[in-house]
Parts: structure tokens; sequence; C-alpha cells
């Protein structure tokens, strides 16, 4: 199940055993948070990675003398021994339940009987719809949406806070629109250095200067920013000249599916500026490696091409 799932299915039922996985390190925390709060009586025992199965076990086994319940907390290391769970898991203790996290983006563990929760940032498709049941009875168009999701990297926990503060100014506005959200819209650094680029290839100067700017002025890493940059040229590139499934070319280029869908959508028009300026990035790579010029100039150079 996902998060949504889950979050829906603990108002009736609360499992024994649960495995969260995922790179959504907010959307793991959220939903601890939320099995936590279902069981609001429950003792609660946390143990880091470096914890065996037969002591996880041994907490779950044992007789609290505080309360008649007991929620044991576990993240998993990279090599983590999952016999001692397994057997635990055929025969749970009424009442306990056990809260398994790996921050990996597959599942490596097999848990039978777990109930498995993925908690990595999920697609628009089922964010969009998610966001709208939210805020009701306000509304949001589809494009505030999808630009709320793309600002936020999908990650579902920037995207709840987001709204809590959107419903605070937004009171008695029935309906948003992508202008409502831009001025108060905290974005991440990954998007604030898609914007960059995307104004880069669009040759507009004027708003590549202004987001550098900024960048510099929080004290991003000027090293951080270029590779950001080529990082994004490259997606842009082989999905624009490319006409594969975008799994497969996500998969190749070590990114989701939806950054290769997005990238098509923004550049699929204007496959040979993308092209040029792929290019031009990876003569600039070359020269500030060879010692030719700095970061800072090849970042102006881009902009300034």
């Amino acid at each position: 199940m996902d998060f949504a799932q889950l979050k829906a299915s603990l108002k009736n039922q609360i499992e024994p055993v649960y495995f969260l996985y995922g790179a959504d390190y907010f959307l793991i925390n959220k939903a601890v948070s939320l099995i936590t709060n279902a069981l609001s009586d429950a003792e609660v025992t946390k143990f880091d990675d470096d914890t065996n199965g037969e002591t996880i076990v041994a907490a779950l086994t044992t007789t609290s003398f505080f309360t008649n319940a007991r929620l044991v907390v576990a993240t998993l290391g990279d090599k983590p021994s999952f016999s001692a769970i397994n057997q635990y898991i055929k025969n749970p203790v009424a009442g306990n339940v056990l809260i398994l996290i790996s921050y990996r983006e597959k599942p490596e563990a097999n848990l039978k009987g777990a109930t498995v929760v993925n908690c990595n940032p999920m697609a628009a498709e089922i964010l969009v719809p998610l966001i709208a049941k939210q805020i009701a009875p306000h509304q949001i168009t589809r494009d505030a949406a999808n630009y709320l999701v793309e600002a936020t990297g999908g990650y579902y926990t920037l995207i709840d806070n987001e709204l809590t503060k959107f419903l605070a100014y937004y009171q008695d506005l029935p309906v948003w629109e992508i202008q409502h959200l831009q001025p108060y819209l905290t974005k991440t650094l990954d998007y604030q250095i898609y914007e960059l680029g995307a104004a880069i290839l669009a040759n507009q100067i004027k708003a590549a200067t202004s987001i550098l700017s900024w960048l510099i002025s929080s004290n991003t890493n000027e090293y951080l920013i270029f590779g950001g940059v080529v990082a994004q040229m490259r997606r842009a590139y082989y999905a624009t000249a490319s006409k594969d499934d975008i799994n497969v070319v996500g998969k190749i280029l070590g990114c989701s599916p939806y950054a290769i869908k997005y990238s098509r959508r923004d550049y699929g028009s204007n496959p040979i500026a993308v092209k040029n300026c792929y290019a031009r990035v990876l003569e600039l790579e070359y020269q500030i490696k060879s010692g030719q010029t700095t970061v800072a100039a090849a970042l102006d150079a881009l902009i300034y091409r």
C-alpha cells in the first residue's frame, strides 16, 4: 500500500507489523507518526540500525508494567537478519505493533505477513487528487496542483506543510490558482536549480540571473548549482533525443521516470536548443576540471551565452 492507503486504513484497523520503505524521509516519519497516534496509549521503544532481530522481538514479547500495548520502531541496517522477525510475524503478540523502517527505494527484505508501505515520493497522478481532497471544500486548479507537486519534488510531507500554510493564507478564497501559490511557496533546492536550468535553456537572462543570485545569497555551494544544471541538461538531452519508454530512460540515467516525462513535456518542442546547451555544459564542465575556468565564470557563461 502507499501512504494515502495507510492513512485511510488506520481509521479501521491497526496491523501487528508494518514495513515502511522508501526515499521520502518525510513521508516515513509522517507514517510512523500516524501509527503512533493511532496507538496513543502504547509504550514506545525505538531501535537504531545496529540492533539485531532477537533484541527487537524481545522488546515486543516482554510485558510492559505501564500499559497493555507496546509499539516498537526499528530502523533496518544494510544487512539485517530477519529470521527472528519472520518467526514473530507468524505469531505476533496481540495489541503490540512493530514498525520496521528501510530508507531504500526498493525493499530488500522478505517479510511475509508484514503490511508493506511504499514511502517513496508519489506520482502527480496520485498526489493531485490527494491534494484536492485534503483542501476541500476549497478547490485548486490542476495546473496549480501540478506546480505544487513539482516544486516540492513530490514529497508528501512538504506538500502537506505547504497546504497547511495556504489554508491559513486563503481561508476565504474558494479556488486556488498558480498565482496564489507562487508568492508563498517554499521550493526545494532541486526545483530552484531546475528553474535555473529551464531559464538558461529558454535564454531568459533576467530570470536566470535572479534565480542564481538568490541561490548564491542562500549560501548554496556553486559546485552543487553547476552539478545540478549539468544533471538537468543531461536529462533534458536524453529525454528529447530518445523515444524509448520513460521507465527505460529513467533507469539508464538513474532518475525517476517522471523526470523524463516532465523533460519531454518542457523541452520536447525544441530539441536543437537542448542539444546545443548540453554540448556547452559539457565543454564548460571540462574547462572547470582542467582548471581553465571557475564554476562562477562557467555559470555566467551559460546564462550570457
